[in-house]
């Protein structure tokens, strides 16, 4: 028997974190490793505790299918926050720094920069066949 890397193991956790999603086209889990590899911080997308989510129905891109809002098209009728930016909302920016996030989808193009911005190093994520990575600390 033998153990699964790091990536794998830290995408199943991700994996685990995304049923708590609050949407009804895509439930994103992410979760946060430090520089040694601890697991310090977890995000799933969904509204602002307290507020209606999409699954309560107030989300406007959620009640649209794939064929009216395709995915990754513009997410200004979204009112979620994604799961990237909930973990980092919450995160330390000590854990942060260096450290590499595991998502369930590919991150989209305005949660890259932010992770960069927050000193995330590394960002892994699963695709159909497998995973991607791609390191954010090179110039």
């Amino acid at each position: 028997m033998t153990r699964p890397s790091w990536d794998e193991w830290a995408l199943g956790i991700a994996d685990a974190v995304a049923p708590r999603g609050d949407c009804t086209r895509s439930r994103v889990g992410a979760v946060l490793l430090d520089r040694r590899r601890r697991v310090v911080m977890s995000g799933m997308n969904g509204t602002v505790p307290g507020e209606p989510g999409c699954l309560a129905g107030a989300c406007p891109r959620g009640q649209l299918s794939y064929a009216e809002v395709p995915a990754g098209s513009d997410y200004g009728n979204c009112i979620a926050i994604h799961a990237e930016e909930n973990l980092l909302i919450n995160a330390r920016r000590e854990d942060l720094e260096g450290g590499t996030v595991y998502v369930t989808r590919a991150p989209c193009y305005r949660c890259l920069p932010r992770l960069k911005a927050a000193g995330v190093a590394r960002v892994v994520w699963r695709t159909e066949f497998g995973s991607e990575a791609t390191d954010l600390d090179r110039g």
